[in-house]
């Protein structure tokens, strides 16, 4: 019986080809197919971009899997289910399968949703993850900024959903790292206005891509409408 393939979670980083790390350069080379996710009806691949500028894809299966852009569960359950599957006929033939993922594997990434389908229709599989560099550490070195100083906190949170749990995080650690702030900006803005921290805070579009954008006047973002890849740093000691 021949021996089921290893899927891997390639995190690529956020966004400049020179971040992958030496180990996700070698097991990209290395796999027989690349699993790619890509937005439903959106624009390319930009996980697919930053890896044709650092691993020649000449010959490799690119197999690209779309992701609707919805918060409907049995809409994305159903996407997920398919894309597994579809990792899954490659992995049962003895096929690795590198699936690559914008910044670290583990983290706001579709890569976590698809692990127990693919446990599921390839019980057989070995599952790796490769970690990337994730696009707050890329923001913070851009400003650049400490993210945390001795006995420090530091909260990850979403802002684009309960604007209740941003103004919780803002009082419950020494730095607030705001991601997802594209649709809630304003809002956001507020709050941290409220707060007393607006200076303390730090805005950054597109980390290491071109049209990079760092903001230290947040007064300067409010009525606009940011990138997707946006963030916000709040460093309540600085």
């Amino acid at each position: 019986m021949k021996k089921a393939g290893v899927f891997y979670g390639i995190g690529v980083g956020p966004g400049d080809p020179e971040l992958l790390t030496l180990k996700a350069v070698r097991v990209i080379g290395a796999a027989g197919v690349l699993a790619v996710p890509k937005s439903e009806g959106g624009e390319d691949s930009l996980a697919l971009s930053i890896v044709r500028k650092a691993v020649d894809l000449d010959g490799k299966e690119v197999l690209l899997l779309p992701f609707p852009m919805t918060r409907d569960p049995e809409a994305l359950k159903e996407s997920r289910r398919s894309a597994a599957r579809l990792i899954s006929a490659r992995l049962n033939q003895g096929i690795d399968a590198a699936f690559v993922t914008l910044g670290d594997p583990l983290r706001y990434s579709t890569f976590s949703y698809l692990m127990p389908f693919v446990k599921e229709f390839s019980p057989g599989s070995e599952i790796r993850v490769v970690p990337g560099v994730a696009s707050f550490s890329a923001s913070a070195a851009a400003l650049p900024v400490a993210l945390a100083e001795t006995s420090e906190r530091v909260i990850i949170i979403p802002a684009a959903y309960e604007l209740d749990k941003v103004r919780d995080a803002l009082g419950s650690a020494e730095t607030i790292v705001l991601m997802k702030v594209n649709r809630a900006v304003d809002g956001v803005i507020d709050l941290l206005t409220e707060a007393g921290l607006l200076e303390r805070s730090f805005f950054v579009s597109r980390a290491g891509w071109p049209g990079e954008e760092l903001v230290t006047d947040l007064r300067a973002v409010k009525g606009s409408k940011p990138d997707y890849f946006s963030m916000i740093i709040v460093r309540r000691n600085a």
